[in-house]
């Protein structure tokens, strides 16, 4: 049986509903999330502080903060697309809060980048018809940490 250990960034918008950050991946014609598979020498947060800095592009000890803590951990064994046999999946999720609009309409003005309701993301598709990432669909399946009512709530969050 294979293991994977990921780590993988929960970055939140909330303006007239709350919205996720998705990326758009051409090669594969599909949605992600920033993940980053765990280096043997680097924490759970070390390594998504990391991808996040990388992916985004981003400062980070200017433009985004990493929670302390994981928002969730958990651990199963699931059967992967194009896997022969199940994996044994180690997750971490993280919520990272970006600092400044100035960095939100930097991510913005990117091509490659979506923002998703919690509804698009249970459901594993975009709005405009963009299939989410099977690994993103099962660990949120797994872990329940997005859940469907979250972008639907109207209100000021902060």
């Amino acid at each position: 049986m294979g293991s994977l250990q990921l780590s993988v960034a929960l970055i939140r918008k909330i303006d007239d509903q709350v919205r996720w950050l998705g990326k758009i991946s051409n090669s594969r014609k599909q949605i992600d999330f920033v993940t980053a598979q765990r280096l043997e020498s680097e924490s759970w947060r070390e390594t998504i502080t990391r991808e996040v800095a990388w992916e985004l592009d981003l400062d980070r000890k200017r433009d985004f903060i990493v929670s302390n803590m994981a928002q969730l951990n958990v651990e199963f064994s699931a059967m992967l697309p194009g896997h022969e046999e199940p994996t044994q999946i180690a997750c971490a999720f993280y919520n990272v809060e970006l600092y400044r609009k100035s960095v939100l309409q930097q991510i913005e003005s990117k091509e490659g980048f979506i923002w998703l309701t919690s509804g698009e993301i249970c459901d594993g598709i975009s709005e405009i018809g963009i299939p989410l990432n099977p690994m993103i669909v099962i660990l949120n399946e797994q872990a329940n940490v997005i859940q469907r009512w979250e972008s639907d709530a109207t209100g000021d969050y902060q």
